[in-house]
């Protein structure tokens, strides 16, 4: 498993204390959901999780991460410039703005108060205050922050393969968090007020600090509704002022044409002004989809930050290309989108998947032999019927072995293999599927015995790497797929398997990422088209002996 990168500077600060925040509120609503077993319980882990943000170190973090992520909120805020944001963007400002509000008052009663009296609020003394007249307040709170939290976190990682793989177990457990949390404070509430007819819960200061706290949780709330407006007075300010101003002139080839006020930034713009513009990560410089082409104005533009500059090295990016997210122009600027919002159709509107994301796969492609010759002396219905039985006893074994079909290729198919641990674990789930397509095409010859004159027999090619995903072709012809030197060496594999005579030929590579045993195979630097030095290949006869040779391995291991 890998993290994505993180973007600019103010994201990444925006996304460490965020982090930081989340995984408080997730141990503290666990903690909440405790209540479902007993008081007791929740106390005892209640005192655990307290040893550590009562602590100079945690308290120090917590209170760091609150200041920051508040303030680049209440500063993302100020300096917007459009009002047409991404979905999950507005969202992100709503719920936020919310919480600053709404959170005060449980933040004055329920910690400073108690932490500035040096004593600690029990649970059954704060349930004595929130069961049954604050729930509603409580629910929304945790409501809003774990709604914030989540839409966060899946803004970050949802282009990476293992986030979208566990993405069904993730939404349940996105909904169970929650639900187990007012469950366990409800249950826990109702237990309270049956006590508290027996005995006496004591809060940690008098009820005339108690009173004073709840002021200044009031006046904390007052304040924060008084941030909010000034940010958002700001960029009012700045959107009248700005459209007052718009004497920039900003030309996109082949059109339009668009005037702005210094300040904003290229994309921006382009939304500001209703110009298509293609942006998957919403301009946090962690995609290239909104980069553009200076025709003129190059000059007058800001140098590249840190992340914009890695960005661009590692897609190889000319010298005039820039991100839209980051440039703001001051001056006149010329420029060509380089990835049209028209060509790309409906499938950057599924986001990061769809549009494109870079993923480490095992490819395998598999092929019948003189299956040309085959099918021109059967009917249609046989070359159909005999291809749909491999296909079918092929497709299973590949998904039984953690993969899955990308394709049909006339009489071959293409299948793909990912796994969470990267290339080796991929690998060997692919080679765990070759052994079993070749026990399966021994089922269906014998099945089809008596409908063809010889033995259907396959050729096989296998190599892994990094290669790009995404939603490729036009109107309902669009479909996932994957595309990339990887696909194009597989590809050419299983025509050198053929050419040899032999099942399998995969590269080297792979093989060694497998664990596999190559001794006693025949290994060949032979020459891919499209490469331009030898490529080191090895040879299977018959992919059966892969099945010892791999049993041999796990032995010597």
């Amino acid at each position: 498993m890998r993290l994505p990168r993180t973007g600019a500077f103010l994201d990444t600060l925006r996304l460490s204390s965020g982090l930081t925040l989340f995984l408080f509120a997730l141990t503290h609503f666990l903690n909440h959901a405790l209540g479902l077993w007993s008081l007791d319980v929740m106390e005892t882990v209640q005192g655990w999780r307290l040893a550590v943000t009562h602590s100079y170190i945690g308290t120090g973090v917590l209170a760091l991460a609150l200041f920051t992520h508040l303030s680049l909120a209440l500063w993302r805020i100020a300096r917007l410039k459009t009002w047409r944001l991404p979905r999950a963007s507005a969202w992100l400002l709503v719920t936020g703005g919310l919480i600053s509000v709404v959170i005060m008052p449980h933040l004055y009663q329920a910690g400073f108060g108690a932490r500035v009296a040096d004593r600690t609020l029990t649970y059954p003394a704060a349930l004595t205050v929130i069961w049954p007249g604050s729930i509603r307040l409580q629910t929304s709170l945790l409501a809003l922050v774990w709604l914030h939290g989540c839409i966060g976190l899946h803004q970050w990682l949802k282009g990476e393969p293992w986030w979208r793989r566990h993405s069904h177990a993730l939404v349940a457990l996105a909904a169970l968090v929650p639900a187990a949390a007012v469950a366990g404070v409800v249950t826990a509430g109702r237990e309270v007020a049956r006590l508290r007819t027996l005995q006496t819960f004591p809060t940690p200061y008098p009820e005339a600090e108690r009173l004073e706290w709840v002021a200044r949780a009031g006046d904390a709330s007052r304040i924060s509704v008084a941030l909010l407006a000034l940010a958002l007075g700001v960029a009012i300010a700045s959107w009248l002022y700005a459209h007052r101003r718009r004497r920039l002139p900003i030309s996109y080839e082949p059109g339009p044409k668009v005037y702005s006020a210094p300040g904003p930034t290229l994309l921006e713009i382009s939304r500001a002004n209703r110009v298509p513009h293609l942006s998957v990560c919403g301009g946090k410089a962690r995609c290239s989809t909104c980069r553009v082409r200076i025709l003129e104005g190059q000059d007058d533009l800001d140098a590249p930050s840190e992340a914009e500059r890695t960005l661009l090295r590692r897609i190889g990016a000319d010298g005039d290309v820039r991100l839209a997210c980051q440039i703001r122009p001051t001056q006149p600027l010329t420029i060509s989108r380089l990835l049209s919002p028209e060509s790309a159709g409906p499938a950057f509107g599924g986001g990061l998947e769809a549009a494109g994301v870079d993923r480490v796969v095992a490819v395998l492609f598999v092929d019948i032999r003189g299956f040309t010759k085959l099918s021109e002396a059967k009917l249609a219905f046989d070359v159909v019927y005999i291809l749909n039985a491999f296909f079918t006893e092929a497709g299973k074994a590949v998904e039984a072995c953690g993969g899955r079909v990308d394709k049909y290729i006339g009489d071959g198919m293409m299948a793909l293999f990912e796994h969470a641990e990267g290339l080796p674990s991929a690998a060997r789930n692919a080679l765990a599927a070759v052994v079993a397509i070749d026990a399966s095409l021994r089922n269906v010859n014998q099945r089809l015995a008596g409908e063809i004159d010889a033995p259907l027999a396959v050729a096989m090619g296998l190599h892994g790497g990094r290669l790009v995903s995404g939603r490729i072709g036009y109107g309902e012809a669009a479909h996932p797929t994957v595309i990339g030197p990887v696909v194009n060496v597989a590809s050419r594999l299983e025509t050198l398997a053929k050419a040899r005579g032999v099942e399998l030929a995969m590269s080297r590579a792979c093989a060694e990422a497998a664990g596999l045993d190559v001794d006693g195979l025949t290994i060949e630097a032979a020459d891919i088209r499209g490469l331009g030095a030898a490529f080191s290949v090895v040879l299977v006869p018959l992919a059966a002996e892969l099945g010892a040779i791999r049993s041999k391995a796990a032995t010597d291991a």
